[in-house]
């Protein structure tokens, strides 16, 4: 039993491992293509790199959060933002965006919950009614 659960373990931890790589080089991916676009600059892309990262940890497709990325870095270029500056406009792009995804989240879960809790009622009253029927 515990060779059983050891082995569990350790395919969870080789599972999560490989998604945190995907989540990397999607994350340099995207970054690199708003580098070529001229969106961003090299020393721009190091500090965005991560935030495109988080976006696609919870959830994100990659054209999404090159978007949201691309969006939160045009705004800040609009300000006149630069390094840090521009990394923490994105940051907080990122943390909506997060945000908004969490709510989604949460919303599909209580719809889901009711639709479960919906269709056991249902079969509480089918049940019921072939009871009396007999």
């Amino acid at each position: 039993m515990k060779k059983l659960l050891m082995v569990a373990v350790l395919v969870a931890g080789f599972a999560v491992c490989a998604y945190a790589e995907d989540a990397s080089k999607v994350a340099r991916q995207m970054t690199a293509d708003l580098q070529k676009s001229g969106a961003i600059t090299a020393q721009e892309a190091s500090l965005v790199t991560s935030s495109v990262k988080i976006l696609v940890e919870n959830g994100a497709t990659a054209s999404e959060a090159k978007s949201v990325v691309a969006q939160a870095v045009k705004q800040a270029k609009a300000q006149g933002l630069k390094g840090k500056e521009l990394s923490a406009k994105v940051n907080e792009a990122v943390k909506a965006r997060k945000a908004q995804m969490n709510e989604a989240k949460k919303k599909a879960k209580g719809a889901q919950a009711k639709a479960k809790k919906d269709a056991e009622a249902r079969q509480k009253a089918l049940k019921k009614k072939s009871t009396k029927g007999r």
